[in-house]
Parts: C-alpha cells; structure tokens; sequence
C-alpha cells in the first residue's frame, strides 16, 4: 500500500535539503531563531517612500475639496404661494366682477402651478447633488400652495360659471 501523502515525486531541487549551499529557509527545529519573513534575505527593488511612512508623510498638496449641500428652493415655494393665496383671496372678495374672476383663475391656476413646477424643477437639481438637505417644512410647504391654488381656481372658476349661466 502507498501512502496517500508521499509528494516526493513532485519535489523540486530547491525542496530537497542540500549540504553544499547554504539556504536562506531555516534549518528543521530552528523555528523561531531566524526571521519570520521568508523574503527577507531578498534585494529590495523599491526604495521606501513617503507614501510607505503614514506618520511620517508631508501634508498632502492637494487642497480641501466642500461637498456641495443641496436643499430646497424655498423662494420658489414662497413665490407660487404667493400668488395662489393671492388668486383665492380677489376669487373670492372681487370674484363678482368677471374679469377679476378671469384674473384670480390666471393667478391662481397657471401662474401658481408655473412657479410650482420650476420649483419642482430647482428641487430635484438640488436632490442630484452628493448630499441633499430634505425639509418637512418645503414638503408640507408644497401640498399646502397646491390646495390653495386649487381653492382659487375653483372660487374663480365659480364665479366665472355664474357669469356664464347668465349669457
């Protein structure tokens, strides 16, 4: 019977020990008085450098990069709220008069949702930035013009109907 572990055919002759060259492997049983690293009777090609010292490396050259912060633009938000309270509120005190029923439906139809949408716009550019600073205030802020907006359209749209109804 063989035995399954017997390699010695595949042994090279750096494997086998030999008397007439001195080795740089430690000898059998003298584990431990010679250096861990089997490399290190090798030339070194490189030169350390800076980058090998962590600690003891210059300042990097390079200057400080700012991450850019990206946050909503809430003037856009104001200005589109503006003009939609400002729709509801001549819909509903000078609706009677047709006109300014025409003019509180502009206000506070296409003129708001225009703005709202550049703000849309203005905000998802933020978004794409490395870090964006969401606001509950500008998100909330958002909902509350639409309502309104859509509170003007339809006072206006109302007294606009009435005047219609009477042609």
């Amino acid at each position: 019977m063989t035995n399954p572990f017997d390699f010695s055919d595949y042994e090279t002759p750096r494997d086998r020990p030999s008397t007439d060259a001195p080795s740089s492997w430690p000898a059998a049983g003298q584990f431990g008085s010679t250096s861990a690293d089997p490399f290190g009777s090798q030339p070194t090609t490189f030169a350390p450098t800076a980058a090998a010292e962590p600690f003891g490396a210059a300042p990097s050259p390079r200057p400080r990069v700012t991450i850019a912060q990206g946050e909503p633009p809430i003037i856009w938000l104001v200005l589109a709220g503006l003009v939609a309270v400002a729709g509801l509120v001549v819909a509903i005190a000078l609706g009677s008069i047709t006109t300014l029923a025409v003019v509180a439906w502009v206000l506070a139809g296409p003129v708001a949702f225009a703005l709202l949408a550049r703000f849309t716009v203005r905000d998802t550019v933020q978004r794409a930035m490395p870090v964006y600073s969401r606001s509950k205030g500008a998100q909330r802020g958002y909902w509350v013009v639409v309502v309104l907006a859509l509170a003007g359209i339809v006072a206006s749209a109302w007294h606009i109907a009435e005047w219609a109804g009477r042609l």
